[in-house]
């Protein structure tokens, strides 16, 4: 799979077709004939078309169309070539460009979604910086969740969870390793919390921190880690922006 801008797919098909069309207009009614010769400023101008349509073609990824252009280019720029060859040329580069994009499957990505597919740091810095282990999994959440592939953003926030959960138990002192049940491990942090210095203003930074991480309890929608069975989008998408809040208020502390 790979990456491509839309206006690619764009400026090729308008292209190719604008050169097609000028040359069949020239042999089908201005009475040259396919055998003549283009002129040598029309054989420059086509060849500087023609390089640029492939590299765009290269960057699609039609191995075989773009192997027809690179043959063209060549064409042109050995020389002289006829209206009759241009028309063929570009005729067989239209047909593999048409063949090869018939073999694929376009996703399209709107502009809400773009972000969560191309960020890298769809936590922020903070997270980023002080939970590298995470990178990986919220880049992939974020993936998921613009595919629309709602649970399996949900699996990748629940490995971010982890090591978020065991990161705030440690830091109040109590151990998380193995547990899984939401409800246990917001008793045990809650009540280290209570038994802190109320009169620090950390404290009231963990209980902040406590407070969020009811709130992702709450749009897990099961009472362990482990995801339910399916999410919506708007469940995962919910998820999501708990879990980003949670990991946001949890490097506060660390």
């Amino acid at each position: 799979m790979w990456k491509v801008d839309a206006q690619v797919f764009y400026w090729i098909s308008t292209a190719l077709q604008r050169v097609q069309v000028a040359a069949r207009i020239l042999v089908d009614k201005q009475g040259l004939k396919k055998n003549d010769k283009i002129s040598e400023q029309r054989r420059s101008e086509l060849l500087e078309q023609v390089t640029k349509l492939g590299d765009e073609i290269g960057v699609l990824g039609a191995q075989l169309t773009f192997t027809s252009v690179r043959r063209f280019i060549e064409v042109l720029k050995a020389g002289t070539i006829t209206y009759g060859s241009l028309i063929d040329h570009l005729d067989q580069i239209d047909r593999r460009l048409r063949d090869e994009l018939s073999l694929a499957t376009v996703l399209v990505i709107d502009e809400k979604m773009k972000e969560l597919f191309e960020s890298a740091a769809l936590f922020g810095p903070d997270v980023e910086s002080k939970f590298p282990q995470m990178s990986e999994d919220i880049s992939e959440a974020g993936k998921c969740l613009a595919l629309a592939r709602p649970t399996a953003c949900v699996f990748h926030l629940m490995r971010i969870m982890e090591i978020a959960v065991q990161r705030l138990g440690d830091k109040v002192g109590v151990q998380l390793v193995n547990e899984l049940n939401w409800q246990v491990i917001l008793d045990q942090i809650n009540k280290a919390i209570r038994s802190m210095d109320h009169k620090l203003p950390e404290t009231k930074l963990f209980a902040e921190t406590a407070f969020h991480l009811y709130s992702v309890k709450i749009a897990w929608r099961n009472e362990v880690m482990h995801p339910k069975q399916t999410y919506t989008a708007e469940e995962a998408d919910i998820v999501f922006r708990n879990v980003r809040t949670f990991a946001q208020e949890l490097a506060r502390i660390i």
